[in-house]
């Protein structure tokens, strides 16, 4: 009974979800190389224009215009954009633009400005501009309903770029070309199940993949127990062949299914986890972290920093080689410092505000301040990590090196990762850890091994990919099949009902 019921839930399950998996392995291969299109922070950072100090007033009189109701400020920059220098003072999740100019005012967001942000990215002659009163295939985030109506700039270029701007505050939302927007239909919108209508309801979206992966996973677990079960007794029965199906494609499907069935299943499950967090009964969290809280209270007041920030631009200043474009004040744990971005130049660097000599921290500081997270008599172990590990680790090298690793020695086992040249602080815990090895680990084969070998890991993918594709495609013509076979016996019902 239990091993009928087995075929009859991988046959069904496979007939409805079997063309699902063959566009998830295919656009899976095509999402290793292009990703969905995105507007970065170094993609608005590069339309910045160099600051003068000219334009630049203490900092004092910047924050006596900030309103005592906007409440504790725990983030502020200063940059220029469009010919206007611009303060932004954050506070919480209230953003607050300021001229650094006082006798100057915010520009009008009108049709003139939103032509003029849309022709400082890109170079192109506007084709056409059109208005957007529902979110389309390229900006399909519900968050993204209040900009509406968004202005839509095409561009007579040979990339065919489009450009899409905020009427309302002319941010820019999204860019895209033509060669990127066919890339996209062919792995991130299938693979992420990124179609409009359901990707702008935010929770329908989540839910229906976690139920997709979840009956997938249980298709496969079925299909796994039918090839097991089936070999064993082909064997037991004495039979010569490995495979006991001659039917071509039910040979293929038994074969490729016994092969990658395994990985198909982990991938199914990795990508349902994507979107899940693993359950406290599996992996408990003790202390929730307490880091972003503690840095925020102990953030500095930006008035009270030792050195003033004009003084970036001196000329006497090795620090600073280039245009500066955008000032941030930021700290580590209290620890003031700027966080200067130079024209043409994608990494920042960060400068100690009492000195204004590169930020350095030292093992003593950063284990200190770790130590502020946790009990005074937590046991603690710093060390200088010079090669990624297996969560602090990035495929394309963007990820810093050097860095300090802390481990402390607490209920969660949580690890931290402090950049000593900007101070920025990553952690783990054994519940990240659980969720990083049920999404990222499985789905994207972060095994040691294959993480420092990345010719070899690109190998693996592909060859895992085709198998799960070969799994997928063998199982869509035999639910095809199988469909037929059911209409062809309707039919023959209905033809003995007639001639009775």
């Amino acid at each position: 009974m239990f091993t009928r019921f087995m075929f009859t839930l991988h046959r069904v399950t496979g007939t409805l979800l079997s063309l699902l998996f063959v566009v998830w392995f295919v656009s899976g291969i095509v999402m290793m190389y292009h990703g969905f299109p995105r507007v970065t922070a170094d993609d608005r950072m590069a339309r910045l224009e160099p600051l003068d100090t000219a334009d630049l007033p203490p900092v004092e009189s910047v924050l006596r215009r900030v309103p005592d109701s906007l409440g504790h400020i725990d983030g502020l920059s200063v940059s220029r954009y469009l010919g206007q220098t611009v303060f932004e003072v954050h506070a919480g999740d209230e953003t607050l633009r300021l001229p650094a100019d006082s006798t100057q005012s915010l520009p009008t967001i009108d049709a003139a400005y939103l032509r003029r942000v849309a022709t400082a990215w890109c170079d192109a002659p506007i084709a056409a501009v059109d208005t957007l009163r529902d979110l389309d295939q390229w900006i399909p985030f519900g968050r993204l309903r209040e900009e509406l109506p968004i202005l839509r700039f095409r561009f007579a270029d040979a990339d065919h770029t489009q450009l899409y701007v905020a009427s309302r505050t002319g941010e820019v939302l999204q860019r895209t070309t033509l060669k990127e927007r066919i890339w996209a239909w062919l792995g991130p919108i299938p693979h992420w199940v990124y179609f409009t209508r359901l990707r702008q309801d935010a929770d329908l979206w989540r839910r229906t993949v976690i139920w997709l992966s979840g009956i997938g996973c249980i298709m496969v677990i079925a299909g796994l127990y039918v090839g097991i079960y089936t070999t064993v007794q082909a064997r037991r029965r004495r039979q010569k062949r490995f495979i006991p199906y001659k039917k071509r494609w039910y040979y293929w499907h038994h074969l490729t299914g016994l092969v990658f069935g395994l990985f198909t299943l982990t991938w199914a499950f990795s990508g349902m986890m994507s979107l899940a967090d693993p359950p406290e009964w599996f992996m408990p969290q003790h202390a929730p972290s307490a880091a972003r809280d503690t840095i925020e209270a102990l953030t500095p007041a930006p008035q009270s920093y030792p050195v003033d920030y004009r003084e970036l631009f001196a000329t006497d200043n090795s620090s600073i080689n280039g245009s500066i474009v955008q000032i941030r004040w930021t700290h580590f744990f209290g620890r003031p410092a700027y966080e200067v971005r130079l024209q043409d130049e994608k990494e920042g660097q960060t400068l100690d505000a009492t000195t204004l000599r590169p930020l350095a921290l030292t093992r003593e500081q950063v284990t200190e301040a770790v130590r502020r997270l946790h009990a005074s008599d937590a046991q603690l172990s710093t060390e200088s990590m010079v090669d990624y590990d297996t969560y602090y680790f990035d495929r394309k090298g963007r990820l810093p090196l050097p860095v300090y690793r802390i481990r402390v020695a607490d209920a969660d086992h949580t690890t931290y990762y402090i950049n000593p040249a900007n101070g920025q602080l990553r952690d783990y815990s054994n519940h990240r850890r659980a969720g990083f090895w049920m999404y990222k680990g499985l789905h994207s084969l972060r095994f040691p091994f294959l993480i420092d070998h990345p010719a070899l890991w690109t190998v693996v993918m592909w060859v895992l990919l085709l198998g799960g594709t070969a799994v997928s495609v063998s199982g869509f013509v035999l639910g095809l099949r199988y469909i037929g076979r059911l209409f062809r016996r309707k039919r023959r019902g209905k033809r003995k009902t007639d001639s009775l």
